[in-house]
């Protein structure tokens, strides 16, 4: 009997210990924000005093609010009801920490200037060995495609924000967004697949089953303002309810660089932008926007571009990638990648592809950037492969910085409007691809334009290589198939640094029908004759008015 009484109090004293647990809240007075009318350097992560108040909301109606503060700082929480409670943080480090028996509460303060009131869904700490991980089911995300998450995802951010970064999941379901959700620094959100929603994965067409959805118009899922950095999206859909005016993820600033940015078999499906970075015009677009990096993504229906560029000072390596662009018409550009600026970038292994009967925009349309290399890349069923200075600006282009295309497969119009160095090896261009001005200067080695004749689009065709450019250099092609070669091409004011060494034949074999100015070596022919004769000992040969003259 002793035994049972003994078990039943130690029963008893756990249940009372397990009813008295309190779980620990921490953070600062944090804003996380995107303002754009600032006139100097403003961060998207600022705190206000910790003198503000911060008022605790109670969410769960079925327990009384009971918090207290920590006790290891000098922050401070008192009970104004039921309901609410006040809380302040430290003089010495501006952190507040709190303790209450729920895993969630609802903080709200005044923000700053550029924010108003600021409210976040606050989770509680983590236990040591899964701190810095975060679930966004944690902070009240329900993900039924119904409840509007935002505050959730606000809330997410806010807390990492207050731990300098940290990694949040994003489980199964599907996550319907509100409002403009603006990035942390050191940030990494994570879903459970890169599939886009209907991929033909199975004869059941599904969603991908993690995904984050933004509700209304003209607006942006996420936002990256100034001195963010290391952000990074794995493995995760974001989807649009509606392709007007909205954008995946926008980045924005006037002065703070942001840098290093990383997207991972991520999905933009629907909106109108997928990626968008424009800088803002109070530092005439020279904000900094570096070291984004693009990989394994897909780009799917959207509806003006899948990425679009506005920075003066960006760099961009674009790899593994895909755009499904829909049909171009009015009011529709349906480009896969739109650069008005950029530093540098680099598309490699990325496809673009509209459909025949709906044919999509431009796969990369530039106004201007620095250099601009394309490498093993291909689209078809588009309006265009490249379009350069599509507006004729007079300023745009110059001859320093090369656009160099590398084994890429561009059957689709190239449209050049503008000075430009190109460099082109080993591509394979259809019969009259290029509509190139004379001010394009082309070094090309190794090129393919439909020489074959019988592969697929270059039947018929009438090739005219580069059109108007000045063709500096030019690697020659063999007779092949059904169409003869070309010579090899070198520009004007070409200098040798060493003896030339021209073909030998002797008189009775040199060519017939070579354009006037063609020069060979004669090892039969008599000097200073015209036309060549026989019996000197040698003599450099050109043609000249349809015959060949010894010099």
């Amino acid at each position: 009997m002793r035994k049972f009484f003994t078990l039943i109090a130690v029963i008893f004293c756990l249940s009372a210990i397990a009813a008295s647990a309190q779980n620990r809240f921490e953070g600062y007075n944090i804003i996380v924000d995107v303002p754009t009318t600032q006139t100097g350097a403003v961060c998207a992560v600022r705190y206000v005093p910790p003198t503000t108040p911060i008022t605790i909301t109670d969410m769960n109606g079925a327990t009384p609010l009971k918090l207290k503060s920590c006790g290891a700082t000098d922050s401070t929480v008192s009970m104004r009801d039921g309901k609410t409670a006040t809380l302040r943080a430290s003089s010495n480090d501006y952190k507040w920490c709190f303790e209450g028996e729920d895993k969630l509460y609802k903080i709200s303060f005044g923000g700053d200037r550029f924010a108003g009131t600021v409210t976040y869904n606050w989770a509680a700490q983590r236990e040591p060995r899964e701190r810095g991980f975060y679930n966004i089911r944690d902070f009240g995300a329900v993900g039924d495609g119904k409840a509007d998450d935002t505050i959730a995802f606000k809330g997410a951010m806010a807390a990492m924000a207050s731990n300098n970064g940290g990694t949040l999941t994003v489980p199964d379901g599907e996550y319907l967004v509100t409002q403009t959700i603006a990035l942390a620094s050191g940030v990494t959100i994570v879903g459970t697949n890169g599939l886009h929603s209907g991929a033909s994965t199975s004869d059941l067409v599904r969603n991908n089953p993690s995904r984050i959805a933004l509700a209304g118009s003209n607006k942006s899922l996420f936002r990256v303002g100034e001195c963010v950095e290391a952000v990074t999206f794995r493995d995760i859909e974001l989807y649009a309810q509606s392709d007007v005016g909205t954008t995946g993820v926008e980045a924005t600033g006037a002065y703070v660089t942001s840098q290093g940015f990383n997207f991972d078999r991520v999905v933009f499906n629907r909106f109108n932008r997928g990626i968008s970075a424009q800088a803002l015009k109070q530092t005439n677009l020279s904000w900094q926007f570096d070291y984004i990096k693009i990989h394994a993504c897909r780009f799917i229906y959207n509806r003006d571009t899948g990425i679009f560029v506005d920075s003066r000072n960006t760099d961009w390596r674009i790899t593994a990638t895909q755009f499904t662009n829909p049909k171009k018409q009015p009011g529709q550009n349906a480009n896969a990648m739109h650069f008005e600026r950029a530093g540098a970038v680099l598309i490699e292994d990325t496809f673009a592809g509209g459909f025949p009967n709906a044919l999509g925009g431009t796969f990369i349309n530039i106004l201007d950037s620095a250099i601009t290399t394309i490498i093993g890349s291909q689209c078809e069923s588009m309006t265009a492969s490249l379009v350069y200075n599509a507006i004729k600006h007079p300023e745009a282009g110059d001859y320093s910085h090369a656009i160099s295309i590398i084994n890429s497969i561009l059957g689709d119009p190239i449209i050049m409007n503008a000075r430009r160095t190109i460099v082109s090896l080993g591509t394979s261009y259809g019969p009259s691809t290029w509509k190139a001005d004379d001010r394009v200067r082309i070094y090309s080695t190794g090129d393919r334009f439909c020489y074959d004749g019988y592969i697929l689009g270059c039947v018929g065709g009438t090739k005219n290589n580069f059109d108007k450019a000045s063709i500096i250099f030019m690697t020659g092609q063999v007779g092949e198939g059904s169409v003869p070669g070309h010579p090899t091409v070198f520009g004007t004011d070409v200098e040798f640094n060493s003896g030339v060494k021209l073909s030998h034949f002797p008189i009775n074999a040199l060519p017939k029908a070579k354009a006037d100015g063609t020069m060979v070596y004669c090892s039969t022919c008599a000097r200073s004759t015209t036309p060549c004769r026989p019996g000197g000992t040698g003599a450099p040969a050109m043609m000249v008015g349809g015959q060949w003259s010894c010099l």
